[in-house]
């Protein structure tokens, strides 16, 4: 049985660097929109958390990602079984990991087999990154029924794409009434490079930033989370870079107890004057 909390954001991929904790501070935050598109979809915390607007539109350059969604969407009833069926057992944790690491296995969307064994990975993993090793203390025993159809209402309508964010800007024309929300790989896990299924290099820093340039010339609004570097500062000296302090979501209690700061970078004025930026100081 979910938590009540869930209930108000039903997310289905408990995914390393998302938002769903930080997510209930910054919905606040968001202009009016008719559309919203989130550009690294990862665990969709904003998406779930927020009310839908008129047009939503989901991404991520991760296939791995987008299968796990469409597989919900289209295929749920095969996708449960497979997550019903397959034991806990180190090994094939092992194996699964394995492929979906290699670059060369291939799988038509949606695959409910590879999004189960994806998600499985994802949850039997060491603080949810794909990379760590398996994790005994997690559990798999969930009402999935009843939490993948409640999760796939709020999916239902949505556009799903599988592009890198360039494609999408350029796919999506930005224009006013939008709200793009972007949770690139920060640049902590540019330079661990093992955070992440895909590599996001400093060249992808900086196109990103001209990708923002667009939407903002473009007359729509935006918000960017990001890890408190200095080359974040600079690269969006241009915009409103505000800092945010928070509690690090790790895996133990003392991660836990350990406060950091991040960016959260807009080009509009919140319509709810709400303080998150000084908060934990």
């Amino acid at each position: 049985m979910p938590s009540l909390d869930w209930y108000d954001c039903p997310i289905v991929l408990p995914y390393y660097g998302g938002k769903y904790e930080m997510s209930k501070k910054l919905i606040p935050l968001l202009p009016p929109h008719e559309r919203y598109i989130e550009v690294f979809a990862g665990g969709l915390s904003m998406f779930f958390r927020k009310s839908k607007a008129k047009w939503n539109v989901l991404n991520d350059k991760d296939k791995n990602i987008v299968n796990l969604y469409m597989s919900v969407i289209l295929k749920r009833k095969e996708l449960i079984d497979n997550l019903f069926w397959i034991p806990k057992s180190r090994d094939l944790f092992l194996n699964f990991k394995g492929e979906i690491r290699d670059e060369n296995n291939t799988f038509e969307i949606p695959d409910p087999l590879q999004a189960a064994k994806y998600l499985y990975c994802i949850r039997y993993s060491f603080n949810k990154l794909i990379h760590t090793p398996f994790s005994m203390n997690k559990d798999m025993n969930k009402d999935w029924e009843a939490e993948l159809t409640y999760s796939r209402k709020f999916l239902g309508g949505a556009t799903i794409e599988n592009l890198d964010f360039d494609e999408l800007v350029d796919r999506y024309k930005p224009r006013k009434g939008d709200f793009w929300y972007l949770d690139p790989p920060y640049i902590v896990a540019t330079e661990k490079g093992t955070y992440y299924n895909h590599s996001f290099t400093m060249e992808d820093h900086e196109r990103l930033r001209e990708s923002v340039q667009k939407i903002h010339d473009a007359g729509g609004h935006f918000m960017v989370s990001y890890d408190y570097r200095e080359e974040v500062a600079e690269l969006y000296k241009d915009f409103d870079c505000r800092i945010l302090n928070w509690k690090y979501v790790g895996a133990t209690d003392e991660a836990r107890q350990k406060g950091r700061k991040e960016y959260v970078i807009i080009n509009y004025e919140p319509t709810q004057q709400i303080n998150i930026f000084k908060e934990n100081e």
